[in-house]
């Protein structure tokens, strides 16, 4: 059986590059400050691109950014790329000609970077990133390609924005997941990349992986369009499927944690019903803000660190736990109780994902 292995990983946040993020996490800082404008009233995790929200310019200065620390001279030409996004440019889509709209955001990246393989994209709402690396996976488990990179991105929109609004989802001081007088998400923008290798090749390249993809899982509740199933059965669904039923072993869990009622109702629902005693989990959300399509491949990113110090930050912004739960961080972190991160996402639609990275040597 392959074991696909994590080569090469960074990102970009409201709170700086990977490490800086982390560190961050680790002050239990949140990068989430007000929104300037005059209709919406929230706060977002919102990055210094000097571009409008909502545009290809914005995207743009955020690919450039956020991929500085790819080492391009590493990169196999004939490496595939899987992009995961959900709206891309979405505030110039009026425009004549509109540029790096999500669905064009994969063909500008293979240019950009010199490959030669396949490229594809990856929009299933804010599971996107995280089924990204799945599929890269599954690319490296049927000898489809020896190397996937997985880019995650996404901007601040006015258009996402004033969606949220209409739904009443967002916070007007900033999200504080699986508290219990939680009151609404926070988008953020950022991009997450991801290698995904076959060992052989890292074998071969002389790398030593940062972590292993040993689990993986997909469901959807097929229950609403908006609202996730109640009683967590997708979720629950993907655990299964991640852990083999639970027989691989789960040192910690990187929530979706969004900090709004029902989600975070949900995912301790299904937390609660699958695992008998839950390991200690948490979402970095409130310090980053919600990334869409981005989130699962910068919340990827962010296990690796935790790996490899063997811990699990707080949740920035968490004040009162959930009356439901005794095992989300709060103002401290918290030691993994085995080296492995369960990392998940659910998404609109229904749309539930989840890994299993590992930090041992198989």
């Amino acid at each position: 059986m392959i074991t696909p292995v994590i080569t090469h990983h960074g990102l970009l946040s409201c709170l700086g590059n990977l490490q800086q993020t982390w560190q961050g996490l680790l002050d239990r800082r949140t990068g989430l400050t007000p929104l300037d404008h005059a209709e919406i009233s929230t706060w977002v995790g919102k990055i210094d691109l000097q571009a409008p929200l909502g545009s290809a310019q914005r995207v743009h200065h955020l690919i450039e950014a956020g991929l500085q620390d790819l080492p391009r001279e590493q990169l196999d030409p004939t490496c595939h790329l899987i992009v995961a996004t959900t709206k891309g440019a979405i505030d110039d889509l009026n425009k004549q000609n509109p540029e790096l709209q999500s669905w064009q955001i994969a063909a500008y990246l293979k240019e950009y970077l010199g490959l030669q393989g396949e490229a594809t994209t990856v929009s299933a709402a804010c599971s996107s990133g995280t089924i990204g690396l799945i599929q890269a996976s599954q690319k490296i488990c049927t000898g489809e390609a020896a190397s996937v990179l997985v880019v995650g991105i996404d901007i601040l929109s006015l258009f996402v924005l004033s969606g949220f609004g209409q739904l009443l989802a967002l916070s007007e001081t900033g999200c504080t997941p699986f508290d219990r007088d939680r009151t609404g998400l926070s988008l953020g923008e950022g991009l997450g990349y991801m290698l995904v290798c076959h060992p052989d090749l890292a074998k071969k390249q002389q790398i030593t992986p940062a972590a292993h993809l040993t689990g993986w899982g997909v469901s959807g509740d097929a229950g609403h369009i908006t609202a996730p199933c109640r009683k967590g059965s997708g979720l629950i669904r993907v655990f299964a499927a991640a852990t083999d039923a639970g027989r691989k072993k789960v040192g910690g869990i990187n929530g979706h944690g969004t900090g709004t009622v029902y989600n975070d109702a949900m995912e301790i629902t299904a937390m609660n019903s699958f695992f008998t005693s839950p390991p200690p989990f948490h979402s970095v959300k409130g310090g980053i803000g919600h990334c869409l399509g981005a989130a699962g491949v910068m919340e990827a990113c962010l296990c690796i660190p935790s790996l490899k110090e063997g811990i699990i930050p707080a949740t920035p912004g968490l004040q009162s736990p959930d009356s439901r739960t005794t095992m989300v961080t709060g103002e401290r972190e918290q030691p993994l109780h085995h080296p492995s991160i369960l990392s998940c996402n659910s998404g609109f639609g229904g749309i539930n994902a989840g890994i299993l990275l590992e930090r041992t040597s198989l």
